[in-house]
């Protein structure tokens, strides 16, 4: 139950001050935990992130986790590093970075500890991050060690100049074995954790495209895909399949659980990038994890397989 004090010589916005004060959160989860009532000024709980504090007044932060609480450091696998960047191999049920609700055990915790000098990293509230995977989707993430790799690798994602492929394991065989999907993506109005596919009515809808190959179908039950994706946006690969009517298989949030695997069905196996120090393009790929081919195996001893195409990753399942 951390005590703060408002030490600048003039008024501060409650959720700016914090941000400063706890530096591991980011102002967003900062405004979160205002929101729910978890900051008190002078014992009194202010749930508004701009609300503006005092210089001397006391300020009650409750939901920081105690240590007992804390998840061990992941263990993660190193594909690439170089002296201004890595990229890792990462597992399921990992978080990218520290949420509300999981402040310990994320990557960022894991590169922070790896790599010292990330510490020193300025200009962010997470040194190192330069993308995310969702929890329980495996694959090569992208890591910074430096400020100015930081910055470079930051804008190849801003200007779509990576790569992106992800293998998927699908509910169904679609009806297209090849197929592009161009459909903008917003948050649900139902449920604030989800995406849906939307339309202009949607003021705040952001562009999606991905596009698939259909490498591998089990009779009628499931079928493997290469996924490529152009944009970036949260839970796209599993928002745009779902809306074809072929979910990802695991996913409990836009489909159902499986009997075959016990998370989605998704691994983001390759990454095609440029290295910040030379600009020389790279391609880096990540082997399918244990789950997913045991998946596969399964698969085709119940239901047999049918080989549609080979895919643009060298890799085998």
């Amino acid at each position: 139950m951390p005590i703060f004090s408002n030490s600048h010589n003039e008024p501060i916005r409650l959720d700016r001050l914090l941000t400063s004060l706890l530096s591991e959160y980011s102002r967003s989860e900062v405004q979160r935990l205002i929101t729910a009532g978890k900051v008190r000024i002078d014992g009194e709980i202010i749930n508004s992130p701009s609300h503006v504090t005092k210089p001397g007044v006391s300020i009650d932060v409750l939901s920081v986790p105690d240590a007992v609480n804390q998840v061990p450091l992941p263990l993660i696998s190193v594909l690439y590093e170089d002296e201004d960047m890595a990229i890792l191999n990462k597992p399921a049920r990992v978080i990218t970075h520290p949420t509300v609700n999981q402040r310990t055990g994320t990557v960022l915790d894991f590169i922070m500890n790896k790599y010292p000098e990330i510490n020193a990293i300025s200009d962010t509230k997470r040194p190192g991050i330069v993308h995310r995977l969702d929890q329980d989707t495996t694959g090569v993430l992208a890591i910074a060690r430096t400020t100015e790799a930081q910055f470079h690798l930051k804008q190849q994602w801003k200007e779509r100049e990576t790569h992106k492929t992800y293998l998927a394991i699908i509910r169904g065989v679609p009806e297209n074995m090849s197929a592009e999907i161009d459909a903008p993506i917003g948050v649900s109005v139902i449920d604030s954790r989800k995406r849906v596919v939307t339309d202009e009515s949607d003021p705040n809808r952001r562009s999606a495209f991905t596009s698939y190959d259909t490498l591998e179908v089990y009779g009628s039950e499931a079928a493997l895909l290469e996924v490529s994706i152009l944009t970036g946006r949260t839970h796209q690969i599993r928002v745009h399949l779902a809306a074809i009517g072929h979910p990802i298989l695991g996913d409990n949030l836009y489909g159902t659980n499986s009997d075959f695997i016990d998370r989605q069905a998704l691994h983001a196996a390759q990454l095609g990038f440029r290295l910040p120090s030379t600009h020389q393009y790279q391609t880096i790929n990540a082997p399918l994890p244990e789950d997913m081919t045991h998946c596969i195996t399964q698969l085709r001893n119940l239901f047999g397989s049918t080989y549609v195409s080979k895919g643009n990753i060298d890799a085998s399942w």
